[in-house]
């Protein structure tokens, strides 16, 4: 490499969320021909490190754990969908991807920065973010407006009360809510989570004006889940849902959390507008929990 030209860039991974603002920012970075228009692939990304051969390419990836998420299974399918129409073949990718199979777009960009085979040297180095978090939880801090208690068997009667107000949800579900279902959602606890990181609670103003389950550190270190919201009928249309929701995550990004997910029952459309209102972006992951429901995956950013 002593005659080579070393080309030293860092690319972040707090500012890019899709595969074209990527390419974008890598062109602006290494390509010498920068204003030039291309077209956002994985093939003009090998392009761009092929016309590198005469340089010795170092790349810090930072917040390269973010980019694990943002270039996941879910994003991989999607860019193999969006080239479909001129390349039938990546069908075939794209199913693989929805059945998580094979190398997601972010092991896809990293082997071609890393190929040894194309004439061109880049070294690349991962660096994922710093996390200055202490997660020191307390669920008082969910809502600034009102009260947050456990549920327990003492209250069991209040949730119920609320389950009964929302039939319409329940009527979709098949289920007539009694005691016994509000204790085995108090119980319940999603495989791979740690049950001490989960919670149930009510809120009131004295009276009950919602619940929520929420879990954290699941299903990553960094995030938060969140399966059920529900408020009274009667505060329903007017933003409540939302603002109860608001504080949530700010009491979680407060706390060091860097994503919230949440799942909702296949086919609820309610849900999903609430969750799409609220800046939730569809994830392809679906589970079948042990209740016997499809749950649908969302994420959002939290930081």
């Amino acid at each position: 490499m002593e005659n080579k030209i070393t080309k030293e860039r860092i690319i972040d991974g707090v500012f890019f969320n899709s595969f074209e603002e990527f390419f974008d920012l890598v062109k602006i970075l290494v390509y010498d021909d920068f204003e030039k228009e291309i077209e956002p692939s994985l093939e003009n990304l090998k392009m761009i490190m092929e016309s590198q051969k005469d340089y010795y390419v170092l790349l810090i990836w930072e917040n390269a754990d973010l980019s694990k998420i943002a270039f996941s299974y879910e994003a991989t399918a999607k860019y193999w969908e969006a080239r479909m129409a001129d390349h039938p073949e990546y069908q075939e990718y794209a199913e693989m991807a929805k059945k998580q199979l094979g190398r997601t777009l972010f092991g896809l960009i990293t082997d071609i920065f890393m190929d040894r085979e194309s004439g061109y040297h880049c070294e690349l180095l991962l660096v994922d973010g710093v996390r200055m978090a202490d997660y020191n939880f307390d669920i008082a801090k969910l809502s600034d407006t009102y009260d947050v208690e456990p549920v327990s068997e003492s209250n069991y009667e209040d949730v119920l009360q609320l389950y009964q107000d929302n039939m319409h949800y329940f009527d979709q579900l098949g289920i007539t809510p009694d005691i016994e279902t509000v204790r085995k959602d108090a119980e319940r606890c999603p495989a791979g989570c740690d049950p001490k990181n989960k919670y149930f609670v009510l809120l009131r103003d004295p009276d009950v004006v919602g619940a929520a389950r929420v879990c954290l550190h699941y299903p990553r270190q960094d995030a938060v889940w969140i399966d059920f919201m529900m408020i009274p009928s009667d505060m329903q249309g007017f933003s409540y849902g939302s603002e109860i929701l608001r504080d949530m995550l700010d009491a979680f990004a407060e706390c060091g959390f860097m994503w919230a997910e949440a799942g909702y029952v296949k086919g609820n459309r309610q849900a999903e507008k609430f969750w799409h209102r609220n800046w939730f972006v569809d994830l392809l992951t679906e589970t079948n929990e042990e209740d016997g429901f499809t749950y649908h995956h969302m994420i959002r950013g939290l930081q």
